[in-house]
């Protein structure tokens, strides 16, 4: 390790902030941001300090001649590239333990940048056409619904790149995709391809669910970062709000112009095994856009299915909704942190995709065509069911991630003392 006296401040800075910056436009939680940035400088002897919040990052260190040195990047723009997440977590480790000169360290960042892996175009079309075929099925639409579901997913894919490219916001993007996905589903029913509309919007919705801010919302709370945990869980609600504005109208529009479809029928009541099936190809496309390689594809279907299990058991038990998704978010974040620490890669990646299967999104949908009918009272308990739904999910990862949390001080503290 070089030495306190030779150590370039500036560019121990400029490498933690670095990092920082790529896991925070990776989708990497802000705890996750700020322990970088620290790990960083108290690997090479330095103190620091850093305050992150969603799009920006403060990072400081006082030198040996008490002199303070202050970093501010802005993020405006972020993505969910959870290979990178990896990867970036993986070199910060190596960093950390081997401790390489600095000019050394900064060359091996470097590199890393150029190893960044995405899938292609027809690659990702593919993952929305699996994606939302899969869970159009897995909300009992049947073959056609499914590949009804998919054709909407390549549309909204092809929607959203499109709005990326004018660098419209995430809100009126959603109300777009929204909008497109669920008028291409009415006309695919109108001219009898689709055989239930519902199970074709719900599949293709799935894509817009912002489920990654969820789950960082929730864990920012958990490690104290309130601010940061708030500010998400704001933009979920705006991106709800926003689902709810482009669905509603695609389908109000679509009523007015040729009233209702016939595709509202023939809900199919599959297997858990036929469901299994179906999530797996769902979760499949889901780790394909969250830009997942390798073995971490196949953790996170076993994931997905094994929430689904979980929760199909406490069915059988005789157990409310509300405790079944509490019980089975519970134990996918359990399944999450393990096969974290078995692969020494961040539980995020591994929890998003496994949640998938939990995410209410027929209930989404309902209470949105409820508010559309004009059906007041069917609106409010849809909607409060889905709250404590929502609610459920949150506490059961909150809880799991928690006793986590306090096992790793408690090892740490343990290894200190020896």
């Amino acid at each position: 390790m070089e030495e306190a006296a030779e150590i370039n401040y500036e560019e121990l800075l400029e490498l933690a902030v670095d990092f920082a910056y790529e896991l925070q436009g990776c989708g990497a939680e802000t705890y996750r941001v700020e322990e970088t940035i620290l790990r960083l400088m108290s690997a090479y002897g330095v103190q620091g300090e850093a305050f992150v919040i969603p799009n920006c990052i403060i990072a400081s260190l006082e030198t040996r001649d008490g002199k303070h040195l202050t970093r501010m990047r802005r993020n405006a723009a972020g993505t969910t590239d959870l290979d990178s997440l990896e990867r970036y977590n993986g070199l910060c480790r190596q960093i950390c333990r081997d401790k390489p000169p600095l000019d050394q360290a900064e060359a091996m960042f470097l590199e890393e940048t150029k190893q960044v892996r995405t899938y292609s175009l027809p690659l990702l079309l593919l993952a929305y056409f699996l994606a939302a075929a899969g869970f159009a099925m897995f909300f009992q639409g049947t073959l056609l619904d499914g590949l009804c579901g998919g054709i909407c997913g390549i549309a909204t894919g092809l929607c959203l790149r499109f709005m990326s490219s004018l660098r419209a916001n995430p809100f009126f993007k959603t109300v777009a995709a929204g909008f497109v996905l669920a008028f291409l589903a009415q006309i695919l029913a109108l001219i009898g391809l689709a055989h239930n509309v519902d199970a074709v919007i719900i599949g293709a919705l799935m894509l817009l669910v912002p489920g990654l801010l969820f789950t960082n919302s929730v864990r920012d709370v958990i490690y104290g970062d309130t601010m940061s945990g708030v500010n998400r869980l704001v933009q979920v609600l705006i991106i709800a709000i926003a689902l709810t504005v482009g669905t509603g109208a695609a389908v109000a529009l679509a009523r007015n112009l040729w009233g209702e479809v016939s595709g509202a029928a023939s809900l199919m009541n599959y297997s858990v095994f036929v469901q299994c099936l179906v999530c797996s190809v769902g979760s499949l496309g889901f780790s394909m856009l969250f830009n997942l390689h390798g073995p971490g594809i196949t953790l996170c279907i076993i994931g997905g299915c094994f929430s689904w299990v979980i929760y199909r058991i406490c069915g059988v038990f005789g157990m409310s909704d509300v405790v079944a998704f509490l019980i089975a978010a519970a134990a996918v974040s359990a399944y999450s942190e393990v096969m974290a620490r078995v692969r020494k890669c961040p539980a995020t990646g591994y929890l998003v995709v496994s949640l998938f299967p939990l995410i209410p999104g027929a209930n989404i949908y309902y209470t949105m065509d409820y508010a559309l009918r004009g059906n007041i009272d069917q609106f409010l308990r849809t909607g409060l069911h889905t709250a404590a739904l929502a609610g459920a999910l949150a506490v059961g990862v909150l809880l799991v991630a928690t006793v986590f949390r306090m096992w790793g001080i408690w090892k740490f503290k343990v290894r200190r003392r020896k």
